[in-house]
C-alpha cells in the first residue's frame, strides 16, 4: 500500500492571519497553497477577497486562485475534486499540500462529509420556477421550517446558498444538513493535520475592523465600480462575497461606495461569528489561539512532527 499523502489544513475565522501562516510555513517545509476559499476562485474579484500578492505566489505555488469567471456557479463538489487532485500533483513533485481558508463547506466536501448532487436541467428549472416573486428572507423562513441546521449556517440574505439548499430538498426530499453530514468513502491515501485559528472574540471583532479599514484603503470601492462598469452583475454568483453586494448596490444607485463600511463590517462579523460554529463541528481539529505569545512556534513544531522524515527531505531540498 503507498505511502499517505500528508495534508496540513488551516481553517478558521476571517482576519485570524491564516494566509501568513501558511505562506511561512510552506517556505519552511516545502509546500504549495491549496485555497479554500469560495471566493477567490473569482477572476478580478482580488481586493476584497484578500488573494495573495502576485510576488507571494510566485515565491509559493498557490492552487484554485482564479479558476472561474464571475458570473460561474462554483460548488463546494467542484472545489473538493479539484483540491485532491491538486495534492496528488503536489505530493507527486515532492512537496507539502497546505489548504487554507475560511469556507467550511468546501472543507467538509474535500474530507468527506458532503455528496455532490447534480439536479437535471430541466428539474432545475422547474424547482427555480418555484422561487420567483418570493423575497429572500421570505426562503429562508421555508428552510428554516424545513432544515432548521442548514438555515442556522447561512446568512438571512444570501440568496444564493439558500435556494441551492431548497434545490436539493425539493430534489432529493432529503435534509441538505443530512445530506451534508452523510460521508462520502472514506479517502484512504490522505491524511490530515487540521488545525483552526481563533481568537477571543471581542479581538476577533477589532481585527476585522482593522482589516476592513485597509480593505477599503486599499481600492476596494474602487475595485467595485470597474468590476461593474466592465459588464460584472452585482447578481453574479461572485458578487455574493461579503461586501461585494453592499459595495455595489452603493455604486449603482449614486451612493458613495465608502458610506457603507460599518455594514461590511458588522456582515463580516456576523460571518466570522458562524464561521467558528461552522469548524467547531470538525473532528480532531487543533485549534489555536492566535492571539497567545508564541503560537508560531508551537504550530511549527506541530506541523513539524506531523510531516515527519518529510521535513528533513523538504529541507534537503
Amino acid at each position: 500500500m503507498p505511502t499517505p499523502i500528508r495534508a496540513i489544513a488551516i481553517m478558521g475565522a476571517t482576519a485570524t492571519g491564516k494566509s501568513a501562516l501558511a505562506m511561512s510555513l510552506a517556505l519552511e517545509f516545502g509546500g504549495e497553497i491549496v485555497s479554500m476559499d469560495s471566493r477567490q476562485v473569482y477572476r478580478g474579484f482580488d481586493v476584497g477577497t484578500g488573494k495573495v500578492s502576485r510576488d507571494e505566489r510566485e515565491r509559493v505555488p498557490h492552487h484554485l486562485i482564479d479558476v472561474a469567471d464571475p458570473d460561474q456557479w462554483w460548488s463546494a463538489g467542484r472545489h473538493a475534486g479539484l483540491a485532491e487532485q491538486a495534492m496528488h500533483e503536489i505530493a507527486a513533485r515532492g512537496r507539502v499540500p497546505f489548504l487554507v481558508g475560511g469556507t467550511g463547506l468546501y472543507f467538509r466536501a474535500l474530507f468527506g462529509g458532503l455528496i455532490e448532487v447534480v439536479i437535471p436541467a430541466d428539474e432545475l428549472a422547474r424547482i427555480r420556477a418555484g422561487f420567483d416573486g418570493h423575497e429572500t428572507r421570505a426562503l429562508y423562513g421555508h428552510l428554516l421550517h424545513e432544515d432548521p441546521a442548514r438555515a442556522r449556517e447561512l446568512s438571512v440574505n444570501d440568496r444564493v446558498r439558500i435556494t441551492r439548499a431548497l434545490e436539493l430538498l425539493n430534489y432529493t426530499g432529503v435534509r441538505p444538513s443530512e445530506l451534508y453530514a452523510r460521508q462520502r468513502e472514506a479517502v484512504d491515501d490522505v491524511l490530515y493535520l487540521k488545525l483552526v485559528l481563533s481568537m477571543p472574540r471581542e479581538k476577533l471583532r477589532e481585527r476585522i475592523a482593522e482589516r476592513t479599514r485597509a480593505l477599503f484603503a486599499a481600492g476596494w470601492p474602487a475595485e467595485v465600480e470597474r468590476l461593474l462598469a466592465s459588464g460584472v452583475s452585482s447578481e453574479a454568483p461572485a458578487a455574493n462575497g461579503l461586501g461585494y453586494r453592499a459595495l455595489a448596490r452603493n455604486v449603482e444607485s449614486g451612493v458613495d461606495p465608502v458610506s457603507c463600511l460599518d455594514e461590511v463590517v458588522q456582515e463580516t462579523q456576523q460571518y466570522a461569528k458562524r464561521q467558528e460554529t461552522f469548524f467547531r463541528s470538525e473532528k480532531d481539529a487543533v485549534w489555536i489561539d492566535v492571539s497567545e505569545p508564541g503560537w508560531e512556534v508551537g504550530v511549527e513544531a506541530r506541523v513539524g512532527a506531523f510531516l515527519g522524515d518529510a521535513r528533513c527531505r523538504h529541507r534537503a531540498q
